[in-house]
């Protein structure tokens, strides 16, 4: 029924439709059949019954009807999520009247891009706001808009399904799903020029930092095997002097046909570049993103990837 509305000539955002459901046919049907038999057999008590039932659907559309009326939907801070998992989509829903609503369920409106849950307000009081999450199934990569969002109700006898359609605004970001077994590329080795020296630093005397955990690519001589063999985990020593090394994610290190499987793979990279705090760029047929640490420089390595070759 939503389906059919949404694409009927002259409807707007906001405006709040009305239909009787199934058990509302049932209810106006033996309403019908009530007063029929009261002028059948002339039965004034019949009568009244008939029309007290009547006076119940009309009262019932109305208070169905306000029930949405006067509600609105804001899109929330909507944080940046990897393709393939399910979406979480924070909303504000606004009650702009000074009456309690209740019982309202939302989801997204079907889409090729997105395909909702239903979720479940059960009551949003006068003038108040309500944060609450919009969840979707998985997308795709790329930027994509909010989608606009189905608000019904049955409140509060069932005898009418009232919906609107509202449009939240805003837009997600969807990156990569990071995944990929390939090891990390550096632009610039360790200090050193002697291959055994650049994993030998520390033992010359240079200050150990920290740990950090072990990525592929990193050299098996650095691995502290105490903790590997204290808790099953491969960590890294970072000693001072042995910061300059810098990752290159590279588009043309991944020979795959497939883009999105390289796309894919550069996520990880980005993923396992982050953990090492050492500074990252990320080179794209066309562009290049120069080397930078920290999560912006990570988040617009990141949007670099979900928006490649796709249109907002």
């Amino acid at each position: 029924m939503e389906k059919w509305a949404r694409h009927f000539p002259g409807m707007k955002f906001g405006k709040v439709y009305i239909f009787p459901t199934g058990m509302g046919f049932v209810f106006l049907v033996g309403t019908a059949l009530v007063i029929i038999t009261g002028a059948t057999y002339n039965n004034n008590l019949v009568f009244l019954l008939g029309f007290f039932l009547f006076s119940i659907f009309i009262i019932s559309m109305v208070e169905t009807h306000n029930n949405l009326r006067g509600i609105n939907v804001e899109s929330a801070m909507i944080p940046d999520q990897f393709a393939g998992s399910p979406l979480s989509i924070p909303l504000r829903f606004v009650n702009q009247g000074s009456s309690v609503r209740q019982m309202l369920e939302f989801y997204a409106s079907h889409s090729k891009n997105y395909f909702g849950h239903r979720s479940l307000i059960e009551e949003l009081g006068g003038r108040a706001v309500v944060l609450h999450p919009l969840v979707c199934g998985a997308g795709t990569r790329g930027v994509w808009p909010v989608p606009q969002v189905v608000l019904t109700t049955v409140f509060p006898l069932g005898l009418f399904r009232a919906w609107t359609v509202l449009n939240p605004g805003g837009e997600v970001i969807l990156y990569p799903s990071p995944i990929g077994s390939l090891p990390l590329s550096y632009a610039i080795k360790e200090n050193d020029t002697s291959s055994v020296n650049k994993n030998l630093g520390h033992q010359r005397g240079d200050d150990f930092r920290e740990h950090r955990k072990y990525v592929l690519g990193d050299s098996f001589r650095r691995v502290d095997w105490k903790i590997f063999a204290r808790r099953d985990r491969l960590m890294v020593k970072e000693f001072e002097g042995t910061t300059d090394r810098k990752i290159s994610v590279r588009f043309s290190d991944v020979l795959a046909r497939d883009s999105e499987l390289v796309l894919n793979q550069l996520s990880r990279w980005l993923e396992l570049a982050k953990e090492t705090n050492a500074p990252f760029e990320l080179v794209m047929p066309g562009g290049r993103i120069p080397f930078g640490v920290g999560p912006q420089h990570y988040q617009k390595c990141q949007r670099e990837l979900a928006r490649f070759n796709r249109a907002a």
